[in-house]
């Protein structure tokens, strides 16, 4: 027997997460920004993506993460939150030298970026 109200109670709950994704997507990775020795550090929370998948671009004022993943689940799917592709892009309070090389590294799930600032030096006191 048709009943509206799961009919709708069902509809209601698959377009909250739909938006609960998109949401998540657009906060997600959470990062962690500091100046340290004239370079900028990122720190982004990406567990469960390969490296190779992992794409990172820079501009003279920001850095753009994206990465991209295949969720394989077996049996029928209730609710899946966990983001096959991520896109942040993160605005850099110092303009970012862009002849010198980019360092990033991957491990345990925390991607590390180096970016160093244009035009600072650091001074050794002696």
């Amino acid at each position: 027997m048709y009943n509206p109200l799961k009919y709708y109670t069902q509809e209601a709950l698959k377009n909250m997460n739909d938006k609960a994704k998109e949401i998540l997507s657009f906060m997600y990775p959470p990062i962690t920004m500091y100046e340290e020795g004239g370079e900028v550090k990122i720190e982004a929370d990406l567990p469960g993506f390969n490296k190779k998948d992992i794409k990172i671009r820079t501009d003279k004022n920001s850095v753009t993460i994206e990465a991209t993943r295949k969720i394989q689940t077996e049996g029928t799917v209730i609710v899946n939150q966990r983001p096959e592709h991520v896109f942040k892009r993160v605005s850099v309070p110092y303009e970012i030298e862009q002849n010198a090389d980019l360092v990033a590294k991957y491990a345990d799930g925390v991607l590390k970026i180096s970016l160093q600032i244009k035009g600072m030096k650091t001074v050794k006191v002696e």
